[in-house]
């Protein structure tokens, strides 16, 4: 029979017990992944409306005072005198911003916590464990 010695890198192998705590920590890791994936895409949506939102507004600065402007509410468009276009323009900019910044506040929480999560499953599983995203 041959027998091998294991090496320092199988010995930190080893089996380690995963109590109830664990499995709780590491699926509240996974789920906070998932929602940061989630937060990601609706973050890149945000700020895909907020920069076409500015690019309006810029366009706007160029238009006529006289002129109407076709504005979309809901599934209608509306002809608008330009200072209400960018007023109502300038409202949706500031919402939007809002929601951009609460997303990233989301995000940076989750991070935190996805942090701490890693050092005490790191810490306790080592090399085991593999929650690199």
């Amino acid at each position: 029979m041959n027998r091998r010695m294991l090496s320092p890198e199988d010995e930190s192998t080893t089996e380690v017990t995963v109590t109830r705590e664990d499995q709780d920590r590491i699926n509240k890791f996974s789920t906070l992944h998932q929602k940061q994936e989630l937060l990601k895409d609706e973050l890149e949506k945000k700020s895909q409306e907020k920069e076409y939102i500015e690019d309006v507004s810029n366009e706007l600065e160029l238009a006529d005072e006289d002129d109407l402007i076709p504005y979309k509410i809901g599934d209608s468009f509306f002809h608008l005198p330009l200072e209400e276009a960018t007023q109502l323009l300038n409202a949706s900019k500031e919402e939007v911003g809002k929601e951009v910044a609460e997303i990233v506040e989301k995000m940076e929480a989750n991070e935190s916590v996805m942090n701490g999560l890693k050092v005490e499953l790191y810490a306790k599983f080592g090399k085991a464990i593999n929650l690199e995203v």
